[in-house]
């Protein structure tokens, strides 16, 4: 393949702009140049083409062939995943798991990653895979830790359960967070055995609350929580504090 126009040429529509970009780019049938394929993939981006605007996302991403530029970088990779690109998918997907340009998100990483993997993009699935795993461990930590009293639920995920068997049912999975068109809501299954959205508890009753994603909890194992300082108390609770302080000790030299 020989390209006698230069890169940009206004004649030149932005699918041949865009294939010379990918010439430039992976060196076939020319050599390869990653200064010209950023300009061919900036003149097809000019022209509305979106997987010009993919490319050129990635490049900024990494710096191949431009400046690395992390704000443009989302900025067109949000473009091409807005129309569903899985290749955008899946690098913007990456860059919000480690925080990359964008606020780090891992519910948001996920998803992306899982969308990519459902289009069939090479290594998807295997990276959402991953990220799950990290989000259903520290989903299962914060359950564990918190307060059994209320069934509450955010925007990205279930937060806090209701009772024991709610608990056991929600780190086994059997009862699952799911993003509805009307909201966030719990899955689990009716007396028939049918897939069902629940509006209470099945065991003790208590109502779904939907609570914002950073609202703080009590943990209700403060002494599985060593590295973190106690708080100035009031003089009946400093009894409290320093027997757990004493029980924390007495297990050390045990250990010993």
């Amino acid at each position: 393949m020989a390209f006698d126009r230069q890169p940009g040429d206004n004649h030149e529509d932005a699918e041949t702009l865009y294939q010379q970009g990918l010439a430039f780019l992976y060196g076939t049938d020319v050599p390869k140049d990653y200064a010209k394929a950023a300009e061919c993939f900036k003149s097809s981006c000019k022209k509305g083409h979106m997987p010009a605007r993919r490319e050129l996302g990635i490049m900024y991403a990494s710096g191949q062939g431009v400046e690395k530029d992390l704000e443009r970088a989302v900025l067109y990779l949000g473009q091409a995943a807005d129309s569903l690109d899985p290749s955008a998918l899946y690098h913007l997907g990456l860059m919000y798991e480690v925080g990359s340009g964008v606020e780090k998100d891992m519910q948001k990483a996920v998803r992306m990653l899982a969308y990519a993997a459902e289009m069939g993009f090479p290594g998807a699935d295997s990276d959402a895979e991953r990220v799950d795993a990290i989000l259903t461990e520290q989903r299962n930590r914060n359950l564990r830790a918190r307060p059994l009293l209320k069934l509450q639920i955010s925007d990205v995920d279930v937060e806090a359960a209701c009772c024991k068997p709610m608990l056991d049912a929600l780190l086994a999975q059997d009862i699952v967070f799911i993003d509805t068109a009307s909201g966030p809501a719990l899955l689990g299954e009716d007396l028939d055995g049918m897939d069902a959205v629940l509006s209470r508890c099945p065991y003790c009753g208590a109502p779904v609350q939907v609570v914002p994603r950073d609202k703080k909890y009590r943990s209700r194992h403060p002494e599985l929580l060593p590295h973190l300082p106690f708080r100035r108390c009031s003089q009946a609770h400093e009894g409290i504090a320093a027997a757990f302080r004493s029980l924390r000790q007495f297990i050390i030299i045990l250990r010993r």
